[in-house]
C-alpha cells in the first residue's frame, strides 16, 4: 500500500467518532476556564513594560541600569580569572 492509501484508511476510520451533542461546548468552556485561570495566576508586568515603552527616559534607565550590570559582571570574571592564578602559582 501506498502512504496516501494508508492515510486515506486511517482517516476513513477515525472519521467515524462519535461525540455528544455537547462537546464544542464543554471545550471551548474548558479553554475559557483555562485562559481565565492562566490570567490570574501569571505574574502580571504589563503595566511595566507599558511605563517602560512610554518613557524614554525610563527606557535610558533600563539600559544604563543593563550596561552597569554587564560591566560588573565581566569586571567580576576578570576577577576570578586572575584569583585562579594566584592560587596554583
Amino acid at each position: 500500500m501506498k502512504k496516501q492509501e494508508l492515510y486515506d484508511a486511517w482517516k476513513e476510520k477515525n472519521r467515524q467518532v462519535t461525540t455528544s451533542e455537547s462537546f464544542v461546548d464543554n471545550v471551548m468552556e474548558q479553554t475559557h476556564q483555562y485562559e481565565q485561570k492562566k490570567r490570574e495566576t501569571s505574574f502580571n508586568m504589563r503595566w511595566l513594560v507599558e511605563l517602560i515603552s512610554a518613557h524614554p527616559t525610563a527606557q535610558a534607565a533600563l539600559v544604563a541600569v543593563g550596561a552597569m550590570a554587564g560591566f560588573i559582571r565581566v569586571v567580576f570574571i576578570i576577577l576570578v580569572i586572575l584569583s585562579k592564578g594566584d592560587i596554583n602559582g
